[in-house]
């Protein structure tokens, strides 16, 4: 019984971690700390948080430091984990359209 308490409280602490590293994840892009913002990401991945928004919001802070294929593969990630969020397909949509824009301005 013990042993079960024990596990719990881990499995707690690890749900908690990765929450807490999310949301912090949250702030952080709101102040534009797009770096630490992926580095609060990968943490609340690798405490067991591997989900569709964690794979947006890392697409979003990977666009916004021009890091565009890692960008486009977490946001096809997230959509392959949530395929009908009207929000991930937006934010595709979106950055596929300006990617289009950069490449233009580039010629």
């Amino acid at each position: 019984m013990l042993l079960t308490l024990g596990a719990l409280v881990l499995a707690g602490c690890a749900v908690h971690s990765y929450q807490s590293e999310f949301e912090f994840a949250s702030k952080l892009a709101r102040e534009g700390l797009w770096q630490e913002m992926i580095f609060r990401l990968e943490k609340a991945r690798t405490a067991g948080n591997d989900s569709a928004a964690l794979h947006n919001n890392l697409a979003v802070a990977l666009e916004s430091l021009g890091r565009f294929e890692e960008a486009e593969r977490e946001y096809a990630e997230a959509l392959k984990r949530a395929p009908g969020n009207e929000q991930i397909q937006s934010n595709l949509n979106r950055f596929r359209k300006n990617l289009g824009k950069a490449a233009d301005e580039k010629k």
